[in-house]
């Protein structure tokens, strides 16, 4: 055997080596992995014998590992909503986010009754929708428990193009079901050089959609006639005209102490949680 053959077989045997150790390294992550990741699913034993008794029971990420979602009736249908800690509307409450948009597109405005300032939000197609029509689809019970909360949007002014020390970009309104900002949803393009102001809500992103949903953000650039919108858990990378048609994504806040019950088959064989509140009659 030439030197050159001994040395062919030497580098054939790290390679070989090599391979195995890499091999290994990937198994072994993947047991590794695999673990945390059935840990991590566990719920955590000191609540084997106390169910969810409250909304706040069953929020994204909840130790006991059950479900986020609660069923709300719109109409005399059950509609799943995603359970969600935030601290944006108050303390001891909780968000609740539509899982699926609401299955009916529609324009931000349909007309620009401001002259300039088409994108300002109240009064908005979006808005008078869901804070009237959609909030009137819930029983009489749950608009109970719905909070009126404080939400920040844009001014007349700021979406009218109108900057300034003496102009106020920002002002509140109270809503009941509205639509998140774009800082909410942790983006700040968009040309909007002052974006409401909001903590970024980091469960909203465990849930994208595919599907164009209107934010309340304005998508600033001295032009009224456009707004903000996020497609599938990314912001757009162009504004949006407001005669466009597109979905939304109803938001609504509720006391963390609300209480629930999980009921048998709610929605197409699926076992569910309920406000007791919202229970048909």
């Amino acid at each position: 055997m030439t030197e050159g053959d001994k040395e062919m077989n030497r580098l054939i045997k790290f390679i070989a080596l090599a391979a195995l150790v890499i091999i290994v390294v990937i198994v072994g992550f993947m047991i590794v992995y695999n673990y945390i990741k059935r840990k991590n699913q566990e719920p955590d034993p000191k609540y084997a014998n106390d169910p969810p008794k409250v909304i706040a029971d069953i929020v994204h990420g909840n130790p006991r590992k059950v479900d986020s979602k609660v069923y709300v009736r719109e109409g005399e249908e059950y509609v799943p909503y995603i359970v969600i800690k935030t601290d944006n509307y108050g303390e001891n409450t909780v968000l609740l986010m539509r899982e699926e948009v609401y299955p009916k597109e529609m324009m931000f405005r349909n007309c620009n009754i401001y002259g300039a300032g088409g994108s300002y939000y109240p009064g908005s197609v979006i808005d008078d929708f869901m804070e009237n029509e959609l909030f009137n689809m819930y029983s009489e019970n749950m608009k109970k428990i719905i909070k009126n909360v404080p939400i920040k949007i844009h001014t007349i002014d700021y979406v009218s193009g109108l900057v300034g020390p003496k102009y106020i970009v920002f002002e509140t309104i109270f809503r009941h079901v509205f639509a998140l900002s774009l800082s909410e949803c942790n983006y700040s393009d968009l040309y909007i050089e002052e974006d409401i102001e909001g903590v970024y809500i980091h469960d909203v992103s465990e849930y994208p959609i595919n599907k164009n949903v209107w934010l309340r953000s304005d998508a600033y650039g001295g032009d009224d006639t456009l707004a903000s919108l996020l497609f599938n858990g990314n912001v757009c990378s162009e504004r949006v005209f407001i005669s466009s048609n597109n979905y939304v994504r109803p938001v609504f806040v509720v006391a963390a102490d609300n209480q629930i019950k999980l009921v048998n088959k709610i929605v197409n064989g699926i076992d569910g949680y309920i406000f007791i509140i919202d229970e048909k009659g």
